[in-house]
């Protein structure tokens, strides 16, 4: 494994490199830009480093990497390029996960010829599908506060903060997203001590960077649409989606799939915003299907 640093477009981004790196490559882009870094990647993906090679990273602004703006998501997907480019990794194929499949989309409608494939994970197409994350936390809201989770209770308006891109702290942001995370289960029902149990050791593992969070989710975020990029990306693609995921719901996954003229969709029943790791082994299993039809030219 390598794990260092890369000059890219005069940031510093932190990254590792695991697996035979003579093995085709797969990249993961992590998503909440501020909030998350390449560990989940990592924990998800590293049983794929059997047979390819896999880069974990951290954008600019998150987790290990420097706070050099610009944040958007042209920059990010500019940085997997030139990340790639720096590497020498040949084409590859992306894996992109909740804010991390926003930038996968712009990747893909960017720099094609060098993209085999790429995985989209419980994400969207366009900002508009934020009304519906914020009915769904209403309705679980009062079940939330009531429930004694192990996590911290946090106000509505501590929530809105985050969601409208406005925290006050590093301190606040990591208290708070510690305090969001029994949304992201299955069920609040599912979210048992374990789970708590590993909320608050992903927490404190983490840096939060505020700066980070508010720049993307004031100016980034709210313009993003991707409906028409999709129709013209040629590429072939899984999109997957948990059941019950709460912030970008199986109907955004269905419309980018109907979008792209070489898509597959598939829901996991028994998830949330994370089937690759709520159902790990069944998402791998979908996941190397993929791999292997690209690599056979099933989906050329």
């Amino acid at each position: 494994m390598l794990d260092m640093y890369a000059e890219v477009n005069d940031a510093e981004l932190y990254y590792e490199l695991l697996g035979d790196p003579e093995d085709p490559t797969i990249i993961s882009l992590h998503g909440g830009p501020g909030i998350s870094d390449h560990s989940k990647g990592k924990q998800a993906f590293e049983p794929l480093t059997d047979q390819y090679s896999l880069l974990v990273y951290d954008h600019r602004g998150c987790g290990d990497s420097s706070l050099t703006p610009p944040y958007s998501n042209e920059q990010y997907a500019r940085d997997a390029e030139a990340l790639r480019e720096t590497l020498e990794l040949g084409d590859v194929v992306l894996i992109g996960g909740s804010y991390g499949g926003f930038i996968t989309q712009e990747y893909a409608s960017r720099f094609p010829e060098h993209l085999n494939g790429f995985v989209l994970r419980d994400t969207a197409p366009t900002s508009e599908y934020e009304e519906n994350a914020w009915e769904n936390a209403r309705s679980k809201w009062p079940q939330l506060r009531e429930m004694d989770l192990g996590v911290p209770k946090i106000t509505w308006d501590e929530f809105s903060r985050v969601m409208e891109g406005a925290v006050n702290s590093d301190e606040e942001f990591e208290r708070v997203f510690h305090g969001m995370a029994p949304l992201y289960a299955p069920s609040l029902e599912s979210f048992d001590e374990a789970a708590a149990e590993a909320a608050a050791e992903a927490t404190e593992s983490r840096n939060f960077h505020h700066e980070t969070h508010n720049v993307m989710f004031t100016e980034a975020y709210p313009n993003m649409d991707y409906r028409d990029a999709l129709t013209e990306i040629r590429e072939p693609a899984l999109v997957t989606v948990g059941r019950h995921d709460w912030i970008t719901p199986p109907s955004a996954s269905k419309e980018i799939a109907d979008r792209l003229p070489n898509a597959e969709l598939v829901i996991f029943e028994r998830s949330g915003h994370s089937p690759n790791l709520d159902q790990q082994e069944q998402y791998l299993d979908r996941v190397r299907e993929f791999l292997a039809s690209i690599e056979h030219g099933g989906d050329e």
